[in-house]
């Protein structure tokens, strides 16, 4: 019963949308600074997301991510955040046993790293 307990916790919370805080709607998402106001932001911390094995589309777990960033930077008392580093899909390997070959991985899965930063 415990086993199942955590089995469905992982795919209730796996399946979960990340929805946009209100907070997290006035944090702006950027690949770098404005150049005409470098000097007037402050870094406040790395923000990270992981989204994917989910069965949604690689564009759907792109926002889900994005949103995430941005619902962590607002907490952190930021405006921006610039995102350093973004990768789709997690490769995968081929894979053969007894002549079924398949690709394994998650291809719409979606992580993000970036800085937030207060204006």
């Amino acid at each position: 019963m415990k086993i199942l307990s955590v089995a469905m916790c992982l795919i209730l919370t796996g399946c979960a949308s990340i929805e946009l805080s209100q907070a997290g709607r006035s944090v702006q998402l950027y690949s770098q600074l404005p150049n005409s106001n470098v000097g007037e932001f402050i870094a406040m911390g790395d923000v990270s997301c992981d989204v994917g094995m989910n069965g949604r589309s690689a564009s759907t777990n792109i926002i889900q991510c994005r949103n995430d960033l941005r619902n962590k930077a607002a907490q952190m008392g930021a405006t921006h955040v610039i995102v350093q580093h973004q990768q789709l899909g997690t490769g995968g390997m081929y894979i053969s046993t007894n002549n079924n070959h398949a690709l394994s991985g998650c291809p719409n899965c979606i992580t993000m790293v970036g800085t937030a930063y207060k204006n």
